[in-house]
Order: structure tokens, then C-alpha cells, then sequence
């Protein structure tokens, strides 16, 4: 049950009368609880029962949304919060505290934010110069409150601030769906289909936005890989002349920001780095804050802080909660040097005030509360610990306990989320510290047990993403810890787990038993004892299947990191049991070993040339290849726009930018590429024919269009709620996806407009892809996305070779040039198909690496990795055997297989 409300002890004051009213306000609709109004109002529960104390004023915005949540009359309550600020009398009792605490200034907080004023300004000039920017400094260097109360307050852009979570989609559609008067739903829909959508919403939300990205380190620490790509896209490709984007980093982060292209190029000459304050600007916060309230702070006071804090750039959260916990011991308006060293100093407030909380729960609940704080933890790998947002629902600590920890400020409650208020926590508090030291391994495991959760949700329970052997043995010592989301899965893992052991036991005594008879029989059957022989053959083979298989996920875990021991793993796992995952593991750790880079990362894997992103130019910088190396060519002005299709023999390509405007660049001439002029009002580009003559585009009135590049008119085909096009590589005819209800109907016509046949209906969204000999991909969305590759060349028999799915929102596809092979990769899998038989020639499950962005040629498959390098993926398993073994790996064969006979990895010379 939750706390009951304290009683006022009297309404004979106008604030009393004020808090008594709005009390009885919320009375009158139902009394919805502090969680529940924090749903309405966006306010945490803590600060509306701050609100509703009746020990200080509320600010108006706070007031506003409770009184709109209650149904109350917002302009009738707005003129008397203004009365009674107006008389607030000066007594000790009636001042508001000046000093946050550990929550971050907010905008409403701008007038009592000083220390920052120089660095805001340089915010606020690079933001006017530059459309990305990044702002990055340790934890509690104050990043936050610059945003908030310094750039937000002082920006005349209509912002909009948002911390990433694990579903940054949902955390970017809600308030520009709420700007732009849109359902929120319409929204994520748009943006989980095309991250470039961010751009166009942002327009339509405000004509100036500034979209303000705070704890950007959550896209390395909570989000999956496909989110965190996502994220990444969508806001290098929204910021512009009228939607600045400012993203805070933790300085710990910075190189992994430096692993992917599209944040390098945005953010050169666009950083603010937040340092430790200069004792000017210490002191100027310590004391403005107190005198705008009327107060004093004694000069030993201050001396005393400034010399315990200067120089440290991750204490002012805690220089806010001492001053805040000293304020409720000043004598009269005054704050004490007395008052601080009785609250313990910056070293000790916040350990108090949480070793103070901890101390009054029951044994019950500090079980919970040590659960809880562990939760809410990511364990440092190579980095500092950092806190954690997790959804209410995945919380199963009682509600009561959420409630008194918010209000002592320890944890934050947003409206379906919980974190720690700030990651001085982490260090401040030595019970917490000593919880994450002595657990600090298991915390690795739970966060990384949490993900692949989530990854086996996103897959529809896929059986191939459950954990087995090391990793289940793990993470079943963590069952009482788990949530009802990660026990299910764990118990997934540990049911299979538990039939494969049953029937190698079931095999094993039918063996026995087999054995045992054979036995009784050897002298009048000697025959039999090939049949014992067989028998312990297969036991033995079981066993090694088994080790393999750990060996296998040992070598997965050290791909990213050592590729080349990981090769060495593999190969091992292979020689001594020729698992499925034993040839992925060492298919994906070949292609890891020979990965190639070129400048600062590919865009794409390299073809008939090779484009990198340029620092310089913030486009791409184009290279040929001589016969033995690239060289350099001429650039590409693509900054604010992406390469979205070319035609088959790469001499042109589309660009776009968001999905509002397209262009055409001719790269025949490397050195020299041009962008060619398109009809007015053609409207947005989308694919081309094999040699990049003809063009087709979709209409802002939902029409398709075909141009033949280099003519001053273009066609209108009569088709009408068309929402994409393809045309054919051999420039024959088109295909178009049409709205019908809620499906698309897939339809082939005439370039000059007649539709020949329906080939297929599908979810809508369906997006077109055209290959060579007559191939089409049919890719619908949202999640669960799926893939139908089709065969056109008789568009009245349409044949299906390939049904892929479901997908993950990171799917792309990509054509053999000759149309013998199809490949689709995913966050989860790279997979090749033969064109004509629709036969699959490669199947490798990728999670957890990282890669994308694929090409064919013939079925050799060539992908980027999470740092833009190029890996090149051989099917051919002997080839890949033969090249590991020209520099023959070694392996520590006794720690991997215990109790089994070393295996020659390679063949002898």
C-alpha cells in the first residue's frame, strides 16, 4: 500500500490555504496516487508531493500541470499562485530552498543557475554556428543543468530534451508528437520505419527546434545495437539550418563516439568540453543562489567548500545536496560553517542521507533496496560505473519503498521509468560502493543476461538465441534476482538445456544397455565389440560436441576484441567437432581477422570505387582503385544527406536528405562528380535502372513518376496512394507499392501507365527494392520486419524465392550485380540465398557484432563493422581453413577441451 499523505498541520497561512486547496482539488478527482499524477503532469512523485507539502510555494509550472491534471481552472489558479508569490514574506519558514540538491537545474531553476554564465554563451554561439554539437565532461560536471537551465532557458528555439533510454523512438515521438498536435503512435511509426523521418517531424513540430539529447552515453549503456544505430542516424541526419541537436556525453564515452563515422564528422569543431569550475565561478554558485533568497552565507562557510571542492570537476551534485541539507540547518537566514560540518561535509551528506534512509527501512525492504540500487547500476568496463534507467515494470520492489527513496532524493521516478537521481551515488555512498565491488562480475552478467532478453523477445522467442552451457550455468546462479522477463528466458535456456541432456542420457543408457548385453554375449558374438566400440564413439562424440559448442561462444566473445585468438578458438572448436556454430565462429572470426579500413571508415563496402566520410568537407571523399591500391579522387558535398541507391554499374546514384528532398550525382568521372539537375516538382527519387538512364519518384500527392534523366519533362503514371516505386534494372516497366486499407498491393505497369498485374499484398508500410534479372525485394515494417524476395520476369506468374523474417529494424538487403545471390543482414543474422532455387548458401547468427551494410558479389559477402572497416565473409569453409592455417593459430588446448587428446589444427607440411 502506499504511504498515506501527512496532514497539514494547519491551513492558517495563505501557503497552508494553497496547499490545502490544491489537496482537495486532487480529492475531488479520485485522489489519483503520486505515481499516477506523475503520469499526467510528467512530474516525478517526489516533486509533487514537494508540491502539495505546504513548506514552500511551488514553482507555476508545477502548480499549472497539477491543476490541469485535477481539471482544475488553470487561469483562475495561475492569477492567485501570482498573488501569493507576490507576498511572500521574507521569514525563514516561507523561503524557498534556493539550492537543488542532486536533481539537475531545470529551466524553471534559470534564476538561481550562476557559475556557467561564459560557458553558456559559448554553448549558445557554437549552437547558432554549428547544427550538431556535443557537449562532453565527467559526471556531475553539471551538463545537464547547463542544458537545461542555461542553453534550454536562454534559447529562443522552441526545445525539446530527451535522455535515450532503451527505446530512443519512443522517447523522441512522445514530445514531438505532443508539439506537433500528432498522434504519438503516427509518430514512432514514422521514425522506427526511416530514422532520415527524424528531420521532416522536427519541421513540423517547431520552424526553429532545438532538440536537446541528455546522457547520450545511454545509446552505449541501455540500448541495443539497432537502436543505438538508429539513434545515431537519425540525429546526424536531422540537424540543420532549423533543428540544432546538442547531445551530452560523459567524457569516459568519448571513444565510443569515436567508432562511428557519423558522429566524428558532425562533431568537428562542434565540442564543448565542461570542466571543473574556477573558484570565481565555485563561489559565485555557492553564494548568488543564497543571496536571491534574502540569505547569507558565512565567509569561513564558503572558504571552507571552495577549498574542498576546487578543481574536482564531479562534486557540484554533491555541493547542491550539502548546501541544500546545510540550508535546513541555517540559523535564521543565515548559513552556517556549524551547519556544514554537522551535515558532514561533501564527502559525508549524501552518504548520510542515503545511510539515513537505508537505516529506516525494514529488513524486508532493504533486501529490496540493495536489489533495487543494483538494478540500477551498468558495472564499468573500462569505463566508471554508471547509473541505469529501468522500466517500472521490470522493478519488483513495492511501491512504498519507489516512493521513499524518491523522496529522499536517491532515485528518480519518471512516468514508466526508474534511476539513481545522479551517479555521485555510485562513489559518495560507501554501502553502495561496496555492494557493486562485491557483486561486480555478477552485475556484468545480469546486464548482459537483461540484453540478450531482449534480443530473444525481439527474435519471437528464437531457440538459437537462448544461452547454453558457461553462460546458463551463470546466469542460473542469478534466478533470484531476475525479473519475470529474464526468468522466462533463463528457464527457456535452462528447459532446452535440460532436454538435450536428457536425450544424451536417454542415448547414453540405450548404449549401456547395448554395452552390457554385448558384453554378456563377446564370446559367442565377438562381433558385438564393434558395436561397444560405435557406442563409446558416440559418447565420445558427445562430449566433444559439447565442448565445442562452449568453445564456439568463447571465440564469438572475443571477435570484437582479438580476432585473431578468436580464429585460433574457432578452428580449434571446429577440428574437434564440426558444429554449426563452430563453422560460424570461425567463418565471422576469419572475416574479423582480415578486416580493412580506408581514411576515416567506408560509407559502404567498396565497389567500382570506394567512398569514405571526409572530415573536412562533411561529405564523402571518393578513392578508385589502381589494380593494387585506392587513390584518391574527387568529394562528395553530401553532408546533410546519404547515399539511399545507385544503379547496378554505380556511374550514378541518389542521394537523400530526410525524406523531403533527394539529388543525382553522375560518377562516371571520379575526379570530377556533378550533380544533375532534376525537373521541378519531380518530387522524391528513389531508384534507377541498371545504368541509371532511367528514374523513378514518388510525388508529394502520392503519385509515381518516371523521368529519363537528361529530358526536361517526366511522366505521371495514373496510379494513385502510391507510397513506393521501383523500376525495372532492364528499364521495362515499374513496379509500385499502392495503399489498400491497411495493406500495400504490390503492382507491375508500363512506364507509360497501364498496370499489367498485382504480384502480391503486403503489411504497410511495404518498401521496393529492384535488382537485376528481373528480382524485387518486398520489405514491410514495422517490427516484425520481413523480406519477400521475388521473381518478376513473368509478371503474371510471380515466383517467390525467398520469405525472410522476422527482421530487426537494422535489416538491410543487397543484390548480387549479376542476380545470382540475394543477401539480407540483420542485428541477428547474415544470410545469402541463391536467385534462382531460392536454396540458402550462408547463414551466420552476427549477434552481438555489429555488422552491416552488405554487398554480393556472386555469394561472396562483404559488410561494415561497428567502426565503418570492412570484413570480407567466405563461404567457402576449406579456403578459410587454408588461409588460417598459412600463419598457424595457437591454442591453450588443455584450458578449452579438458580431458580430451590435442586435435592438429592444421595439416601438416
Amino acid at each position: 500500500m502506499p504511504r498515506q499523505e501527512r496532514p497539514l498541520e494547519s491551513e492558517e497561512t495563505p501557503l497552508l490555504s494553497f496547499a490545502g486547496d490544491l489537496r482537495r482539488l486532487r480529492r475531488r478527482v479520485g485522489l489519483p496516487s503520486y505515481r499516477e499524477l506523475g503520469k499526467r503532469t510528467n512530474y516525478s512523485a517526489a516533486a509533487l508531493s514537494e508540491a502539495l507539502s505546504g513548506r514552500r510555494l511551488p514553482s507555476l509550472a508545477i502548480t499549472a500541470a497539477i491543476v490541469r491534471a485535477c481539471d482544475g481552472d488553470v487561469g483562475e489558479w495561475t492569477e492567485r499562485w501570482r498573488r501569493l508569490a507576490a507576498v511572500q514574506p521574507g521569514a525563514p519558514g516561507d523561503v524557498p530552498l534556493p539550492y537543488v540538491g542532486l536533481d539537475p537545474y531545470q529551466v524553471d531553476d534559470a534564476d538561481r543557475f550562476f557559475g556557467r554564465e561564459a560557458l553558456t554563451e559559448t554553448l549558445l554561439t557554437l549552437v547558432d554556428e554549428r547544427p550538431f554539437v556535443g557537449v562532453f565532461g565527467a559526471s556531475g560536471a553539471g551538463k545537464s543543468s547547463l542544458l537545461r537551465a542555461g542553453l534550454v532557458a536562454r534559447s529562443s528555439r522552441t526545445a525539446i530534451v530527451v535522455s535515450p533510454g532503451t527505446d530512443p523512438i519512443t522517447e523522441l515521438a512522445v514530445p514531438i508528437a505532443n508539439l506537433a498536435d500528432e498522434p504519438a503512435a503516427r509518430v514512432r511509426e514514422d521514425l522506427a520505419a526511416d530514422p532520415q523521418a527524424l528531420r521532416g517531424w522536427l519541421a513540423k513540430a517547431a520552424a526553429d527546434a532545438l532538440l536537446v539529447v541528455d546522457q547520450f552515453e545511454e545509446v552505449f549503456t541501455l540500448c541495443d545495437e539497432s537502436a543505438r544505430l538508429w539513434l545515431i542516424r537519425a540525429l546526424t541526419t536531422a540537424a540543420g539550418p532549423h533543428s540544432r541537436v546538442v547531445v551530452s556525453v560523459r567524457a569516459d564515452f568519448y571513444g565510443r563516439c569515436a567508432r562511428h563515422p557519423e558522429l566524428v564528422t558532425a562533431l568537428h569543431r562542434a565540442q564543448v568540453l565542461v570542466g571543473p569550475m574556477s573558484t570565481e565561478e565555485l563561489r559565485s554558485a555557492i553564494t548568488e543562489p543564497a543571496a536571491r533568497a534574502g540569505a547569507t552565507i558565512e565567509t569561513a562557510l564558503v572558504a571552507r567548500l571552495i577549498s574542498d571542492v576546487s578543481g574536482q570537476p564531479a562534486v557540484l551534485p554533491l555541493v547542491s545536496h550539502t548546501l541544500a541539507e546545510t540550508w535546513r540547518r541555517r540559523r535564521g537566514m543565515a548559513l552556517t560553517l556549524a551547519g556544514y560540518e554537522d551535515v558532514g561535509g561533501i564527502e559525508h551528506a549524501l552518504a548520510r542521507t542515503a545511510e539515513h534512509t537505508f537505516d529506516q527501512l525494514t529488513e524486508e525492504d532493504r533486501r529490496a533496496a540493495r536489489l533495487l540500487f543494483l538494478r540500477l547500476v551498468v558495472p564499468g568496463d573500462g569505463t566508471e560505473d554508471t547509473k541505469r534507467r529501468v522500466r517500472r515494470a521490470d522493478l519488483h520492489a513495492p511501491d512504498a519503498l519507489l516512493d521513499r527513496l524518491a523522496a529522499a532524493r536517491l532515485i528518480t521516478i519518471d512516468r514508466d521509468s526508474v534511476t539513481l537521481t545522479h551517479e555521485a551515488l555510485l562513489q559518495a555512498w560507501p554501502r553502495l560502493a561496496g555492494w557493486i565491488a562485491e557483486d561486480r562480475e555478477d552485475l556484468r552478467t545480469q546486464h548482459r543476461l537483461t540484453e540478450a532478453t531482449a534480443v530473444w523477445e525481439a527474435h519471437g522467442h528464437d531457440p538459437d538465441t537462448l544461452y547454453r552451457g558457461a553462460r546458463l550455468e551463470q546466469a542460473a546462479r542469478l534466478r533470484d534476482r531476475l525479473n519475470p522477463r529474464e526468468r522466462a528466458f533463463l528457464d527457456a535456456g535452462l528447459d532446452a538445456e535440460r532436454a538435450r541432456g536428457e536425450a544424451g542420457r536417454r542415448t547414453t543408457r540405450r548404449l549401456r544397455r547395448l554395452v552390457a548385453g554385448l558384453a554378456a554375449l563377446t564370446l559367442l558374438l565377438a562381433g558385438t565389440m564393434i558395436v561397444a566400440a560405435a557406442a563409446q564413439h558416440r559418447a565420445a562424440r558427445q562430449r566433444n560436441e559439447a565442448l565445442s559448442l562452449r568453445a564456439s561462444d568463447a571465440a564469438r566473445d572475443l571477435i570484437a576484441s582479438k580476432p585473431s585468438d578468436a580464429v585460433g578458438l574457432a578452428l580449434a572448436a571446429y577440428r574437434l567437432a564440426p558444429t554449426t556454430e563452430a563453422r560460424e565462429a570461425l567463418l565471422l572470426a576469419h572475416a574479423a581477422s582480415g578486416a580493412t579500413t580506408l581514411g576515416r571508415g567506408f560509407v559502404d563496402p567498396p565497389g567500382r570505387y570506394a567512398a569514405t566520410y571526409d572530415a573536412k568537407t562533411l561529405g564523402e571523399q571518393l578513392w578508385r582503385w589502381d589494380g593494387t591500391t585506392w587513390r584518391q579522387a574527387g568529394s562528395l558535398p553530401t553532408a546533410s544527406s546519404y547515399l539511399h541507391g545507385s544503379s547496378i554499374d554505380e556511374r550514378r546514384a541518389i542521394y537523400w536528405s530526410g525524406r523531403t528532398r533527394s539529388f543525382l550525382w553522375d560518377l562516371s568521372d571520379l575526379d570530377r562528380p556533378r550533380e544533375i539537375p532534376a525537373p521541378a516538382d519531380l518530387g522524391l527519387m528513389e531508384s534507377l535502372d541498371r545504368t541509371g538512364s532511367l528514374l523513378s519518384a514518388l510525388g508529394t500527392d502520392k503519385t509515381a513518376r518516371v523521368w529519363r534523366v537528361g529530358e526536361r519533362t517526366f511522366r505521371t503514371l495514373p496510379a494513385t496512394e502510391v507510397v513506393g516505386t521501383a523500376v525495372l534494372s532492364d528499364g521495362t516497366g515499374i513496379i509500385l507499392s499502392r495503399r489498400d486499407g491497411d495493406r500495400d498491393a504490390i503492382e507491375r505497369w508500363t512506364l507509360d501507365g497501364r498496370r499489367i498485374s498485382t504480384l502480391l499484398y503486403a503489411r504497410h508500410p511495404a518498401i521496393l527494392q529492384a535488382g537485376p534479372a528481373g528480382l524485387i525485394a518486398v520489405t514491410t515494417y514495422p517490427t516484425p520486419v520481413s523480406t519477400t524476395i521475388l521473381d518478376v520476369t513473368d509478371p503474371q506468374a510471380p515466383r517467390t524465392l525467398v520469405q525472410a523474417g522476422p527482421l530487426d529494424e537494422t535489416a538491410t538487403l543487397a543484390f548480387d550485380p549479376a542476380g545470382r545471390a540475394v543477401a539480407v543482414v540483420d542485428g541477428s543474422e547474415a544470410r545469402v540465398w541463391d536467385a534462382a532455387t531460392g536454396r540458402a548458401i550462408l547463414r551466420l547468427h552476427t549477434q552481438g557484432l555489429r555488422i552491416a551494410s552488405p554487398r554480393l558479389l556472386g555469394t561472396d559477402l562483404t559488410v561494415l563493422d561497428g567502426v565503418s572497416a570492412m570484413w570480407r565473409i567466405n563461404p567457402d569453409l576449406s579456403a578459410v581453413i587454408e588461409q588460417t592455417c598459412a600463419n598457424p593459430p595457437t591454442v591453450d588446448w588443455d584450458r578449452n577441451f579438458p580431458d580430451t587428446p590435442p586435435r592438429q589444427l592444421c595439416p601438416a607440411e
